[in-house]
């Protein structure tokens, strides 16, 4: 008789393995190129300046510079992270 503990142990291993995988497929920052950085504000300007209202400008503008000084903090942070880890592999080498 086949050991159905050993079995559902080894789905269970499979389908940790693939949740992790999705999860850091999921978490893993996107990347992209000035070229397509500008390509996106450039749609964005344009979106503010077709579909907004014009009285509501500043209050879209002003939520795109909200972001983008999120985005200055998350530079930060990555670059000090990685900085950190770097400053440790080269303490144990």
């Amino acid at each position: 008789m086949p050991d159905f503990g050993a079995m559902l142990g080894a789905v269970g291993r499979g389908v940790v393995g693939v949740g992790r995988l999705a999860w850091a497929v999921l978490t893993a920052p996107t990347l992209a190129s000035e070229w397509e950085v500008e390509g996106e504000v450039t749609r964005l300007a344009d979106l503010i300046c077709k579909e907004v209202p014009e009285e509501l400008h500043g209050r879209a503008w002003g939520l795109v510079m909200d972001r983008l000084r999120g985005v200055v903090e998350e530079i930060d942070r990555m670059t000090q992270e990685e900085t950190a880890g770097g400053a440790a592999d080269e303490g144990s080498s």
